[in-house]
């Protein structure tokens, strides 16, 4: 059952890894393709497969507002 909180994008997906502070990739078809064929997507994204992570989206939001404050950090150097 989806949570009410989280938003049905692939940021608060199971089968979402992200990647970087934009996109990530879709494991849907885990252990059928290779890795490296996993579909990219966008955070804000979402398909038919989705299925909620629970509290790991807040661990996932905190990891890609650290790799933007690290980014900032670097540029401003």
């Amino acid at each position: 059952m989806a949570s009410t909180k989280n938003k049905r994008v692939c940021l608060s997906c199971k089968h979402y890894r992200p990647t970087d502070e934009t996109v990530g990739r879709c494991r849907l078809k885990r252990g059928e393709i290779d890795p490296s064929a996993y579909p990219v997507m966008n955070h804000e994204e979402c398909c038919d497969s989705w299925q909620d992570v629970g509290q790991k989206y807040h661990i996932r939001v905190g990891w890609i507002r650290g790799l933007v404050s690290k980014a900032r950090n670097d540029s401003d150097k």
